[in-house]
């Protein structure tokens, strides 16, 4: 198991998270590891939106909060 280096933009703020990775491991189970809905994010890798049932993949890896509370 690695850690992965996650950064995540939301409220107007930019947080960055290691969570643990394990190969075959899909961005909705990532996303659930960090306590966020899928459905209020956007995935980047690498700059590019990923669908949240793809594996995880190395790279430089962005949540960006696209719903806001309110």
């Amino acid at each position: 198991m690695k850690d992965l280096n996650v950064k995540i933009r939301a409220d107007g703020r930019v947080t960055e998270r290691r969570v643990p990775w394990e190969v075959g491991q899909t961005y909705d189970r990532l996303l659930e590891l960090l306590d966020i809905n899928a459905e209020t994010v956007v995935a980047l890798l690498d700059g590019h939106p990923v669908p949240t049932d793809d594996l995880v993949e190395p790279g430089d890896l962005e949540i960006v909060r696209v719903v806001s509370s309110g």
